[in-house]
């Protein structure tokens, strides 16, 4: 069958990336800056200046790093959900085809391991056995994220042992590079505007919700869900069912079964980042707005909804983005109104307006632990 042209494309841009790395990276870059810039009216294109490596400049040295004697855990056998299935084998392929400059098929074994379905390692070995050979060119050749993924891929496999081993210290120091950046994220004068916009308080939400009374049911739904309760992400409010009587046992369903729910002035959150199963009260003034937002709602209907349909990820954070906008006339992601609200947190626990237990359980609504909680604050 012939390519259709994405295909041609596609195959075109990893041929580039694979024989000239360092030149495909500075002419993504140029066209990358010249397309935000032409979505920026005020940035002139000529006025960016383009990096670009001069002959003389020796590329960052690669650091190999000591193997763990021992791998931390034994064969994972967690269950994955279909997206993150996806975006493994997605990996995979890639990974694959930098190799053997050949497309892996869709029916490979790869697909068994991660869906904990039996597998032939011979055949594994086969398209995948490169790997124990020349973990470190492959760790210094690719992506932090696509290490990440190789990493979690190959920890389920039989007999991959030794480049787990290898890999371990450099997940760790993305791990650890990370957390300091997370924990040292510095104030700068666009989050203070933020910071300064945005409250909290629970009389000033009621008094916006009353001043933008052209908000959609959405709209006021996620905006209260997001500042009345302790900020959580918004794949847990995605995964919401309305329903009219206690949950269903969530222990015997399958993980794509599975649901969040809202009943009876409470949240039962079953699927969350960290696969604990939490269930909160919730104050009457976010449970009456709720109700008044969901009349027209069946059971077993989804809280937030898009013609009857789950929103997608995409289309619950641009409507995140789209509500905080018409409220506060300013862009804030999902990420940095959960970001926003812990420092608040953390702002009233310096003042001594909270208890340190106060804190704790506070952080627990927001699926954090306390001392994640304090470092993802600004």
């Amino acid at each position: 069958m012939a390519l259709t042209s994405a295909e041609r494309k596609r195959r075109y841009r990893e041929k580039q990336k694979l024989e000239n790395n360092e030149e495909y990276k500075l002419k993504e870059q140029l066209k990358n800056k010249k397309y935000y810039a032409s979505k920026i009216k005020h940035i002139d294109v000529k006025d960016i200046d383009i990096a670009v490596l001069p002959k003389n400049e020796t590329i960052e040295e690669f650091i190999y790093l000591e193997p763990i004697k021992k791998r931390i855990n034994p064969i994972n056998k967690s269950k994955l959900n279909n997206n993150t299935i996806q975006l493994y084998l997605k990996t995979m392929k890639y990974i694959y085809y930098t190799h053997h400059k050949s497309e892996l098929t869709d029916d490979t074994d790869i697909l068994n391991v991660l869906s904990n379905k039996p597998y032939n390692l011979q055949n594994i070995n086969t398209q995948f056995g490169f790997i124990k050979t020349n973990i470190y060119d492959i760790i210094k050749t690719n992506k932090k994220d696509d290490i990440r993924n190789l990493y979690s891929v190959i920890t389920r496999i039989k007999s991959y042992a030794i480049p787990v081993k290898k890999m371990y210290p450099y997940i760790l120091n993305y791990q650890n590079i990370y957390n300091d950046k997370r924990a040292n994220k510095v104030i700068d004068t666009t989050t203070q505007q933020k910071l300064d916009t945005l409250s909290f308080e629970k009389e000033d939400i009621i008094n916006n919700l009353n001043k933008h009374s052209n908000l959609s049911s959405n709209e006021k739904l996620i905006y209260c869900l997001l500042t009345l309760f302790p900020t959580r992400r918004p794949v847990d409010y995605r995964k919401m069912l309305i329903i009219q009587s206690d949950p269903p046992n969530q222990s015997k369903l399958k993980y794509e079964d599975k649901h969040n729910y809202y009943y009876n002035k409470m949240f039962y959150f079953n699927i969350t980042k960290n696969k604990k199963v939490q269930k909160f009260n919730i104050s009457d003034n976010l449970n009456n707005i709720i109700q008044a937002n969901i009349s027209d709602k069946k059971n077993n209907e989804y809280l937030l909804s898009n013609n009857n349909k789950q929103f997608t990820q995409n289309e619950l954070s641009k409507l995140i983005m789209e509500t905080f906008f018409k409220i506060y006339g300013v862009s804030i992601s999902a990420v940095e109104i959960r970001r926003l609200y812990a420092t608040h947190l953390k702002s009233l626990f310096d003042k001594k307006l909270l208890s340190e237990k106060e804190h704790r359980d506070i952080s627990e609504m927001m699926n954090h632990n306390y001392e994640e909680n304090k470092k993802y604050s600004y």
